[in-house]
């Protein structure tokens, strides 16, 4: 549980700094377009998006896999 722990954990703090730095890049290159600045606004009540949860739930799965192929490798070199 502690591997699993530390490994979300590492993933939580690197997909954020990840989030940061791109965030960042992206507004320092953002050039906007002067020819249609209201007339084409739409408005999404109903768009859910979640990012983070399935960030983390790749993760889940990426460390289950990862422990999995660990155990393999490890028990054939015994």
């Amino acid at each position: 549980m502690k591997n699993y722990t530390v490994f979300i954990g590492s993933f939580i703090l690197l997909l954020f700094a990840f989030q940061i730095v791109s965030g960042l890049f992206l507004t320092l290159t953002y050039v906007p377009e002067t020819s249609q600045h209201l007339s084409s606004s739409t408005v999404s009540i109903f768009s859910v998006n979640y990012p983070f949860l399935s960030s983390i739930t790749a993760a889940t799965f990426l460390f289950i896999i990862s422990n999995k192929v660990c155990k393999v490798k490890k028990s054939t070199y015994k």
